[in-house]
Parts: structure tokens; sequence; C-alpha cells
């Protein structure tokens, strides 16, 4: 996204993205502002009036809107998501409300902030403009000290000041950002070295998969939580996998410092209740529900509303929360199979986690050590077991969780084509 005070040449740059990458395509916002000059209804902006604007409000059409000059602005939501499922990258040309307002819905998405030299240079801009009076030019100057005050949450920040110069800067940025792992399929190079452990992926073409990701919060007041260590990057990690394989991958994750994948359908969830009530809905409609959550066990028998004081000590009684898979199991007509996983302590960690895919009804476990360093909670790398019901397994050797995930996701399609075509 381009955002920055009005006049500071977002558009400019916006355009030129689109114009020099394929993949990107530039998102057309709705306002209720009149045309300017030479500009185009469906090509630079949808118009619309007031009444209609509010319409799609209620309605939850817009990804973000607000209003800016006394004109409203907003970004259709559906559209977004679209061309976002379909790997395009989308050049949104909007102010910095709203600009805030995508961040918290997509934390994947980029902000670079545009700015130019100084407010003289801006102010000439908008002069030159030869769009609005002086008044407005004067508002719009004035509020672009509000908006520079939000600098700080962008991730870029561009200064204007020669074109030539701020094109390379923000071409830079989308190469730079396309290349990163995160926004691109798993490269079929790094599989090339152990082929045969990467046969069963196809299986997940057009299957429709739930991949449950980080820990779950339960709140004591509305500051403090009894959560654990989980960072989600095992669960973001295979639903990059399930859809790298061609899947359509339900997102279910809790609050963690991990980028959301692009390309997935994104739930945001907080306790194991919210966690619950989201899969019954969906586990129905699901081929497989992937359920590497770190649950939180218990929460506590009461919450307390603000912030409770640090005075001399505090008793705390917890009771156990939702078992989100035996429920699941026996509230759910058609319950999807489900690879659980079980993080285990001790030598006799694979029989425990044998009996909690058992008590839980699933057709296969990923089985980590919690007392081995260096994997599981809070580490760049995994390595564990996957067992499944017919008692077979296979080991995976100790890699980052990105590939640990496409050797998980290409062992349970073996597993399921196997079941299907027999031995």
């Amino acid at each position: 996204m381009l955002a920055g005070p009005s006049g500071a040449g977002k558009t400019t740059l916006a355009h030129h993205l689109v114009d020099t990458f394929r993949s990107a395509m530039f998102s057309v916002s709705t306002t209720t502002r009149s045309l300017r000059g030479s500009e185009e209804d469906g090509s630079d902006y949808f118009f619309v009036s007031r009444e209609e604007f509010e319409k799609r409000i209620e309605k939850g059409f817009f990804l973000e809107w607000a209003e800016v000059h006394g004109h409203l602005y907003g970004t259709s939501e559906e559209w977004v998501s679209g061309q976002i499922a379909e790997g395009r990258s989308v050049i949104l040309d909007i102010d910095v409300q709203g600009a805030l307002q995508v961040k918290d819905a997509f934390p994947e998405s980029v902000l670079i902030f545009i700015l130019p030299a100084s407010p003289e240079v801006l102010s000439d801009r908008l002069i030159n403009r030869s769009t609005d009076d002086s008044e407005i030019i004067l508002e719009r100057v004035k509020a672009a000290a509000w908006e520079t005050g939000w600098i700080g949450a962008f991730d870029y920040f561009v200064r204007n000041d020669r074109l030539e110069d701020s094109v390379k800067q923000v071409e830079n940025i989308l190469q730079g950002e396309g290349n990163r792992l995160v926004n691109m399929p798993f490269p079929d190079e790094a599989r090339v070295f152990e082929p045969d452990s990467f046969l069963g992926r196809e299986y997940w073409k057009n299957r429709r998969i739930i991949v449950t990701s980080g820990p779950t919060r339960e709140p004591l007041d509305d500051v403090r939580f009894i959560s654990n260590r989980s960072s989600g990057l095992m669960g973001s990690s295979m639903a990059e996998a399930f859809r790298d394989a061609g899947s359509d991958v339900l997102f279910v994750t809790g609050s963690t410092c991990n980028m959301n994948p692009p390309g997935v359908s994104t739930v945001n969830i907080t306790t194991a209740s919210d966690m619950l009530a989201v899969l019954g809905n969906e586990v129905g409609k699901a081929d497989l529900l992937v359920m590497a959550a770190a649950v939180s066990d218990f929460k506590p028998v009461s919450y307390m509303h603000g912030k409770m004081e640090r005075a001399g000590e505090c008793e705390l009684q917890l009771k156990a929360t939702p078992d989100i898979l035996s429920t699941l199991n026996k509230t759910v007509e058609c319950m999807c199979p489900v690879l659980a996983f079980a993080l285990e302590f001790g030598e006799d960690g694979e029989e425990k986690a044998l009996k909690k895919m058992r008590h839980k009804g699933a057709c296969a476990v990923f089985l980590n050590r919690g007392d081995i360093s260096g994997i599981g909670m809070e580490a760049t790398g995994n390595e564990g077991m996957i067992i499944f019901e017919d008692s077979s397994s296979l080991m995976i050797h100790r890699c980052s969780k990105r590939y640990a995930a496409e050797l998980v996701v290409a062992a349970m399609g073996r597993y399921m084509i196997k079941g299907i075509g027999g031995e």
C-alpha cells in the first residue's frame, strides 16, 4: 500500500508499479467526492453518492473506509481478497487512516509512506494541481502533520523528491517483498534433493483444508491472560504447504507475531471457545483438519473487567477449556479426518502421542518432543514423527518448520492415497 498526505505523489507511483509489474493490480477505490480533471469513473475511482456509500458500509462491503477532507473513501474487501487469492499483488493508493485499517485486517500487507521533501513542496504541488481552492489546500497541508505522525506504523518510507529516484525505490521494495519466501510458493528447487519425500502432495489439490495455529489466550482481566509459548510458525507453515499443494485453505489462528500466509482465508480467534465455534461451523465441509494450534488447557474460573490491582497475594482458580477435537467428534455429524499435533516430554512420548490420537479420533498425529532444544515451541526448526492410525510412522529429520510442513503434507497425501487404493 502507498499512503501519505494528499499531493505526496502516491498515485503516480502506484500507477507506475502497475504498469511495470505484470502481477500487480491497481485497487480502484470508491469515493463520494466529485471527479477531478481527466479522471474517469471506474478507472481512477468509483464515484458514488454518500447515501450509496453508507449503504455499502452497513453491508460490510469495505475492507477499509475513512472520511478524508469531508469525503468518504473505501476499498472493496471482496475484490482485494480475490486478487490476493489468485497470487496477485494489489497496489492500494489510499489515505493513512485506510492504510492502518488494512494493516489490521491483513497484517501481511506492506505499507509504504510517501512524503515530499517539505511542507512547502507539498503546498506547491497542491497549488499546481489546480483542483482545490486555497482554503482546502491549507487544510490538506495541516492534515499532513497528523498523517506524518503515523509514519512509524509503516514498513517503508520513500521521500518523493525526484520522481526517477522514487520509482526505483518502490520498484525495489516490491521486488524484494516478492522474493521473500513467505510471499512465494515453496521452491521446487528445494524438493529435487529428496524427490520421493514429496510424493503425495498432489492428493491435496482442490481439497478443502482447515489449519489451526498459534496459542489461544484465556483472559484474567482486560490486560492479562493465560497462554503458552507457541509462536504459531508450524501452523502457518502447514497452511502455506497445503496452499502450495493446490488446496483451498482456511487458516484459524490465535495471536502470533507471524505474518498470516497470503493466498489463504484467515480467521483470527482469541480463546479456545472461539476456535471451537469456528471449527464447529467448518469441519463438516472440509477434507482435513490440521490441529497445529497450541490450545490453552486451562482458563480462569472468573474474569475481571478492567485491571486487577497488584496488591499482596493473589489466588488463581482454573478450570479446563473445551477439548476441541473430542467435542467436534461428538457434535459434528460428518467429521472430517484429523491430523493432530502432540508436544510430549519424556521417553514415553510416542506412547502418549498414540493415546492422544486415539482419544481425539485423529487419523494421524505429529509427535514433537518438548524436552529437546532447538525444535518445537519458539524455534525456527522442527523434527518429529508422524504416526498413523494403521501403526505406520515416518520420522521427519531436523529442518526448518517450512520444510517439515512440506514433508508432512506429502506424507499425509501418501497415507490418504494408500487408504483409497489399498496396499
